[in-house]
């Protein structure tokens, strides 16, 4: 098979992890080609996110690109103009218009300072789109990897294959660090192989390592040793005693940035916003605001690039004045470990913290589309009409709650991720690699559509889970967090740059990863 790869942002790991994927499939015979920019656009997300000389940025791409792994084999993008409708092309800079500019509602979509992003976005959009389209017709491609393709460019080479039926996997770094993320025909926010994925093990109790495993994930999680994930927030928290005395059952409120899912199919609402959405949640489940405590993202007081996060901020902050509900402002350090540990319910918009709620056997409501909305230990209402529909109580078992959480985090971490013995996590973005990884799984989700899972035991009972179980109602998160991950001895492998190339990896370890760099 001749299959093409394209990482045109050189994030750490990414590049990396796309050389994997490519020494894989050429160690089984299969041919691959590559597609790299080369500072051919005028402008693309990380240069707006950053604000810097196409001289610095892109310079400092092209040095972290593929070009660093190989010589041979290579394609740039076309820098003449392509003689388009550019406007055809503005739909795909939604998501990225919407995340350089933080935005928080579905009404700040047409805003002229996100409208003029996504106009400047178009033509890189649309000769990426051509360039693609030329490089898989020339090449004679069957398949690609592409990184993310969520943002900008990356999501015009998809939308080169869809155009041309062409399959591709969109890869990303995994939550938890280890393995690699692989999504078939869809970005790396898609929800639908994930889905069948979630509901095939929803009822499959785990073994006992697994369970354990599970655990302690959850348990480094509620202690902040959770080092290998991408972004830790909350950092140094103190300790937060619940702030109201009003009766009835506790409700705490944890919403998450919306900005990335702009434009999503999978992830669309008929609420504008989330305040729209726990408006309508209250109503329905005659919820009273003294009984509400909003926790702001602490997130949203952090810079990403050179923008903050005051739009949701003030989206929610004024939905909190407006309403007379408990406001815990951003900045603040109070632990939402500890309020979530003295909540009754805790309502989300697809956020991480249901793992937390979870483990505490909490009520946990998210509204919207989550990764976890096909898992059993989330009441889910994507629409006023599904608050109206349902049963209007939540009381789902505590316990069955654990049990669920434990199995979905089982599945994030070991089932959905691919190739997870052979790639792991060192620190966030650095990594070992080891023999006996196939291209067979690639080659699979290629003529499949599907992912099949990485680790794919299950236990006979639920017995097997019960001493997790019991240390997850003991909230006894050391013990949890301190499981002894048992050593798997493989043959090391290195994933290098080319000899003079060496150096970056050493240079670019002092900077800001990512979106974080400013």
């Amino acid at each position: 098979m001749k299959v093409g790869l394209a990482n045109l942002f050189s994030f750490r790991p990414h590049v990396e992890h796309l050389e994997f994927l490519a020494q894989l499939l050429e160690a089984e015979g299969h041919e691959v080609v590559f597609l790299t920019c080369d500072a051919a656009l005028d402008s693309c997300y990380i240069r707006e996110l950053r604000g810097r000389s196409s001289l610095r940025e892109c310079a400092q791409c092209m040095i972290g690109g593929v070009r660093s792994y190989r010589s041979q084999g290579i394609t740039s993008i076309r820098r003449d103009p392509p003689a388009v409708d550019l406007a055809r092309f503005e739909p795909l800079a939604l998501s990225s218009s919407a995340t350089l500019t933080r935005t928080e509602s579905e009404s700040e979509w047409e805003e002229p300072t996100v409208r003029q992003i996504r106009e400047r976005l178009s033509l890189p959009i649309a000769q990426v789109y051509e360039s693609a389209r030329t490089w898989i017709i020339d090449e004679g491609i069957e398949g690609v990897i592409c990184f993310n393709g969520r943002m900008d460019l990356p999501r015009a080479v998809t939308f080169a294959c869809e155009e041309l039926g062409v399959p591709y996997i969109t890869h990303e770094r995994t939550w938890f660090g280890d393995g690699v993320q692989l999504i078939p025909n869809g970005n790396c926010l898609s929800l639908a192989a994930l889905g069948e994925l979630v509901r095939e093990f929803d009822d499959k109790p785990l073994t006992s390592a697994q369970a354990a495993y599970a655990g302690k994930l959850i348990g480094e999680r509620f202690l902040q040793r959770n080092s290998l994930e991408w972004r830790l927030y909350n950092k140094n928290p103190v300790p937060a005693p619940w702030p109201l005395n009003s009766s009835g059952k506790r409700v705490l409120v944890l919403p998450s940035s919306k900005n990335e899912f702009a434009g999503h199919d999978e992830w669309r609402t008929p609420w504008v916003d989330n305040t729209q959405a726990l408006d309508d949640f209250f109503e329905v489940f005659n919820i009273d605001v003294g009984q509400v405590v909003l926790r702001c993202h602490p997130n949203w007081a952090e810079n990403i690039g050179s923008v903050t996060g005051n739009r949701s901020l003030k989206l929610y902050a004024q939905w909190a004045a407006e309403r007379g509900v408990y406001c815990i402002p951003s900045e603040e350090k109070a632990s939402t470990y500890d309020l979530i540990q003295q909540a009754d319910i805790v309502v989300l918009n697809g956020g991480s913290s249901s793992v937390e709620a979870g483990a505490c056997g909490k009520q946990v409501v998210c509204l919207g589309p989550s990764t976890y909305q096909e898992a059993g230990f989330v009441h889910v209402f994507r629409s006023r009409e599904e608050l109206l529909s349902s049963c209007r109580a939540l009381d789902l078992d505590p316990e069955m709650v654990r049990r669920k959480t434990l199995r979905f985090l089982y599945v994030r971490s070991h089932r959905f991720p691919q190739f997870v013995p052979y790639v792991k996590a060192v620190e966030t973005t650095k990594y070992q690699y080891f023999k006996g990884a196939s291209a067979e799984v690639l080659i699979n989700m290629f003529k499949e559509g599907r992912i099949r899972a990485d680790d794919p035991e299950v236990a006979e009972s639920e017995s097997s889970e019960d001493e997790v179980i019991r240390a997850l109602e003991n909230a006894d998160w050391g013990r949890l967090a301190d499981y002894p991950v048992p050593a798997r001895l493989g043959v090391p492998i290195k994933i290098n740059r080319r000899l003079g190339f060496r150096w970056v990896d050493g240079l670019r370890a002092k900077f800001q990863r990512g979106d974080r760099a400013g």
